[in-house]
């Protein structure tokens, strides 16, 4: 069957499934962003009137970048973007002095944002600052003076702002107030992982009314299934049933991640099949291979996780009912739920002491840590401290056969539509 295909064909093929499920890296072309139609709504108000500047946030791995990847696509009227992204050991004015190094304007016409024109016609903003070598430090206001000749709809973007030190933090939230005070028409967009603005931004409730915030949950499972109908469009592939669909969407979570890793080993299972259709042992293999191949950094915590000194432990069965457990909007579970999960996972009651010495061994450094808690002793509770962690672990315990299969193929029992198939992943 593989010998379907010939040489031109599979490369071509191979060469829009990697275009169409990008697991690895944000999405840059709107073709292939899917939902988020309040926040785009969001951003587009924000660039949109002037003196408002905008905080994108959410959990690790929701899409906050390849929201902003495309915002110059989706709003017609932006002139021009410059992006930057923050490290440990960025200060304001490095973050400053890279973001307005990518903002250029013609000498003749005069200042007009982004120009494709040569390095002979333009000259780049960043050369207006003051020289580090006379010892000037930039201030938000001196910041705010320059951007404040940039014309309409110019949108510099600071991403991975959570990565810069906190001191650093409250100089841009004087900027933003700074730049709304000045009346600039460009929009300043900070862009990081944090549960809300608190964990964030220093000093941003001075700048709340000049400040948007807009907060990047998961994917609803609608968005998450739009981004597999687009793909399969753009690929030419097709599934075998809407339940595998389904159940893709299930085991990632609200994690586009997920679904694109899963969908793209799916489908290059079903091209090494010599199929343009997408069936049940595609995506099968497909969760084998997240495991086995998927984010080393995730192989790495779950190993360290499950690694105990005895010969026989429950850390695997244990890490595996975490994953399983309810949760709430949080993401947090309680030891009970744990503990009906581990119940369930072993076939045999488990007592609440053995679940509560696990739990505690899993927050600290020895097992990971895998876990964080929160809440009083004796009424804890406790969740992923990388949430990206959560799915992996599920599918890697359902690969393992600790977890029933999910996947059915054909109509529920109580339908009346015939008989359905499940089919167990084998360890």
């Amino acid at each position: 069957m593989a010998a379907a295909f010939d040489p031109a064909a599979r490369l071509e093929l191979e060469g829009k499934i990697k275009l169409a499920f990008s697991p690895h890296s944000p999405i840059n072309q709107v073709s292939f962003f899917s939902g988020r139609i309040d926040q785009i709504r969001a951003v587009a108000d924000t660039v949109t009137t002037p003196g408002l500047h905008a905080v994108l946030y959410g959990e690790r791995g929701v899409g906050k970048t390849s929201l902003t990847n495309v915002i110059s696509q989706i709003l017609s009227v932006v002139k021009g973007m410059s992006r930057v992204q923050c490290s440990q050991q960025d200060s304001f004015e490095a973050v400053i002095r890279r973001s307005l190094a990518g903002v250029v304007w013609s000498e003749e016409k005069g200042p007009v944002g982004f120009t494709g024109a040569s390095a002979k016609q333009v000259k780049n903003l960043g050369q207006l600052l003051p020289s580090r070598a006379n010892g000037n430090l930039l201030s938000p206001d001196t910041v705010a003076g320059l951007l404040s000749v940039l014309p309409p709809y110019v949108v510099l973007v600071v991403d991975e702002f959570d990565r810069l030190p906190r001191s650093e933090t409250a100089d841009f939230a004087d900027l933003m107030k700074a730049l709304s005070d000045r009346g600039a028409t460009m929009t300043l967009v900070l862009v990081g992982v944090a549960e809300d603005i608190n964990h964030l931004i220093e000093n941003h409730a001075s700048v709340e009314r000049c400040m948007r915030q807009i907060r990047l949950l998961r994917m609803s499972d609608g968005e998450l299934g739009e981004i597999i109908d687009r793909a399969l469009t753009a690929t030419g592939f097709s599934v075998e049933s809407p339940d595998l669909k389904g159940n893709i969407v299930i085991l990632s979570q609200g994690f586009p991640h997920y679904v694109h890793a899963l969908g793209q080993n799916a489908a290059r299972n079903a091209l090494d099949g010599g199929r343009l259709v997408i069936n049940l042992d595609d995506v099968l293999r497909g969760m084998v291979q997240i495991v086995e191949y998927g984010d080393q950094s995730h192989r790495e915590l779950y190993h360290l996780a499950i690694t105990g000194t005895k010969k026989r432990s429950l850390w695997r069965e244990v890490v595996a009912a975490c994953a399983h457990a309810e949760t709430d909007e949080r993401g947090y579970f309680s030891s009970r739920a744990v503990q009906e999960s581990l119940s369930m996972i072993l076939g045999r009651p488990v007592i609440q002491q053995t679940v509560a010495f696990h739990l505690g061994k899993l927050t600290d450094a020895s097992h990971g840590p895998l876990l964080e808690r929160t809440g009083p002793e004796r009424r804890y509770r406790y969740r992923f401290i990388n949430p990206m962690m959560r799915p992996f672990v599920y599918i890697k315990a359902t690969t393992d056969g600790m977890i029933p299969p999910i996947i059915q193929i054909g109509p529920p029992p109580d339908s009346g539509g015939g008989s359905t198939t499940t089919r167990e992943v084998n360890p």
